[in-house]
C-alpha cells in the first residue's frame, strides 16, 4: 500500500532518476515509459522537469536523455562512508609510514558487487602501484577484493559466484576454498592476479555484528618482497583494522 503522506510525483521523478545508474547511460522518453511503467506523456513531464532543474540533460545527437550537472554534483557530496574514512585516516597513514608503500580502503558497492576504493595513500617510492579513488574491480579478483568477500554472508557471495560465472570466470570452487581460507587467516594475500609483478595484502575492517565493511590493503611491487613480508604486512594491517573497529564502536 503507498503511504498517502509521500509524494507520488516525487516518487516517480525519483525512480526515474534511479535507471540512470552505469557508465554512459540515455534513454528516450518512451524507453523511461515502458521500464517505469507510466504513460509517455507523464514520463515526458517528469524529464522536462528534471531537465529544468539541472538533473538531466538531452544528447542532441542521439535525442536521449542523461544525467546533467546538478546529479553530479548532488553525488559528490553524497559519501556514506565519510565517518569510516575519518576515523580510517590517521591509522592507515601509520600504515603507510611503516612500510612505505601504497596503503588503500576499499568498500563493496551494493549496486555493482565491485570493490571501490574509498581512500588511496601512495608510496613515495619511484616504482610503485597507484591505486585510484574512486576504481573498482571484481570481488573475485585480487586480495584486496576477495579479502572482503570472505567475509561476506553466504547469500551474498553466491550473488558474486553468478555474477563471476556470468562475466566467464570458471574457476569457482578454486574461488570458494581461496576464500575459506582467507577466513580462517584473517587476511588475504595475492601476488599477479590483477596486475603483472603487483603483490597485495588485504584484511576486512569488520562490524561489532562481524558484518564486512570494508577492506584495506597494502600494494607494491613484486621485487620488493622478502621472507617476512606478507607475515609483517599483514600484521601492520591487523592492528590498524582492529584500531579502526574500537574508533567505530565508539564514535556510535
Amino acid at each position: 500500500m503507498v503511504d498517502k503522506s509521500t509524494s507520488q510525483t516525487l516518487r516517480r521523478g525519483l525512480m526515474l532518476l534511479d535507471h540512470f545508474h552505469g557508465k554512459d547511460k540515455e534513454y528516450s522518453v518512451k524507453e523511461l515509459a515502458n521500464q517505469l511503467d507510466i504513460s509517455s506523456t507523464v514520463t515526458f513531464r517528469l524529464v522536462n522537469t528534471l531537465v529544468e532543474c539541472g538533473y538531466l540533460e538531452k544528447n542532441n545527437a542521439t535525442g536521449k536523455y542523461r544525467l546533467g550537472f546538478n546529479a553530479y554534483k548532488l553525488g559528490l557530496n553524497a559519501n556514506p562512508h565519510f565517518r569510516l574514512q575519518q576515523l580510517a585516516m590517521p591509522f592507515l597513514e601509520k600504515v603507510a609510514e611503516k612500510t612505505q608503500e601504497t596503503v588503500s580502503m576499499y568498500v563493496v558497492n551494493p549496486l555493482t558487487l565491485k570493490g571501490i576504493c574509498i581512500i588511496s595513500l601512495e608510496s613515495p617510492n619511484e616504482i610503485r602501484f597507484s591505486t585510484p579513488v574512486g576504481s573498482s574491480r571484481p570481488l573475485y579478483r585480487g586480495a584486496s577484493k576477495k579479502g572482503m568477500l570472505a567475509f561476506m554472508d553466504s547469500a551474498q557471495q553466491e550473488q558474486v559466484f553468478q555474477r563471476a560465472i556470468a562475466e566467464g570466470f570458471t574457476k569457482i570452487d578454486e574461488l570458494k576454498k581461496d576464500l575459506e581460507d582467507i577466513k580462517n587467516r584473517g587476511y588475504a594475500y595475492s601476488k599477479g592476479e590483477v596486475y603483472n609483478g603487483a603483490f597485495n595484502v588485504s584484511v576486512p575492517i569488520l562490524s561489532s555484528k562481524g558484518e564486512i565493511l570494508a577492506g584495506i590493503s597494502i600494494t607494491f611491487p613484486v621485487f620488493r618482497e622478502e621472507k617476512d613480508t606478507v607475515s609483517t604486512f599483514s600484521k601492520y594491517l591487523m592492528q590498524a583494522a582492529n584500531q579502526i573497529e574500537n574508533a567505530l564502536k565508539i564514535s556510535i
